[in-house]
Order: C-alpha cells, then sequence, then structure tokens
C-alpha cells in the first residue's frame, strides 16, 4: 500500500517553533522580587546578621513563636497565686536570668521582699527565696529538676 501525499496540506505551528521569550537569567540564589515586604526583610535581613547564620535566626523566631503560644492564663494564676494583681505587674517586678545551659528564666520580687524563681516550663515554682542571689543559686537546682 502506498501512501499519497496532498500537496495542499500545511503544517501548523507548534508552541516550539516560536517559544516565548526567556527573562534574563539571573544568579543562583538572587530572586527578582521579594515575596516579603520590604521593611520585612530588612528586619530578617538584620535578624539573619545578628544571630550569626539562617538557621539560628530560624531558631530565634521559632523560640519566639514558642514564647507567644504559652497561654496567658497560666502566667495569670501564677501572678496571683504570687500575690500580684496581673501578670504585668509580676513582670515589672521581675528580673530576667539565663541558667548554665542558656535557659531563660525570670526572678521575681515578691511584695514581703522574696524572691521566686520561674520561667515558661517551670511555672508551678512552690519555693521562694531570702535575697536575688539565693534564687540565682536556687535556679541551677530548678534547671536540673526538669531534667
Amino acid at each position: 500500500m502506498s501512501r499519497k501525499q496532498h500537496a495542499d496540506r500545511s503544517i501548523r505551528k507548534t508552541a516550539d517553533d516560536s517559544p516565548p521569550s526567556r527573562p534574563a537569567t539571573l544568579p543562583p540564589g538572587a530572586v527578582r522580587q521579594s515575596p516579603l515586604s520590604e521593611v520585612v526583610e530588612v528586619q530578617a535581613q538584620k535578624l539573619i546578621h545578628e544571630a550569626g547564620s539562617p538557621n539560628a535566626a530560624k531558631q530565634a523566631v521559632d523560640v519566639a513563636a514558642d514564647r507567644e503560644q504559652v497561654p496567658d492564663f497560666q502566667e495569670d494564676h501564677f501572678a496571683l497565686r504570687w500575690g500580684f494583681a496581673s501578670r504585668a505587674a509580676m513582670r515589672a517586678s521581675s528580673k530576667p536570668l539565663t541558667d548554665a545551659d542558656g535557659n531563660d528564666w525570670w526572678a521575681t520580687k515578691l511584695t514581703n521582699g522574696r524572691w521566686v524563681i520561674w520561667n515558661k516550663e517551670h511555672l508551678a515554682a512552690n519555693e521562694s527565696f531570702e535575697s536575688l542571689d539565693a534564687a540565682r543559686s536556687g535556679m541551677d537546682g530548678a534547671s536540673q529538676q526538669r531534667e
């Protein structure tokens, strides 16, 4: 069987015959336009530089986000238990501390002059200390109890 070719057939153009023009090539890692607002991107870049690396900056953001997740009522209840009218009043009487492992704590001066140490994982504090130095010493014992 032979096939007869038709001379009047026209060849259709396909997408490959005239592809759309390509944008200029960018170096690896370059982005044409940031998905972030300029203000947010500048803050993110500052955080990366201050943290020392993108991974450290991501960890800092994760820690900050975790702190936002702690239910405020837990701190409110804790503040009421130690004689404060509110969490804000308790925080105003508190000093930030860091233990040997790098964990953040608060030392809060109570209305009776004694001190209590706490952090978001240790809101069940039930011991008060005579001085801030004694509270700092107690902080090491409290962090060991959590482990």
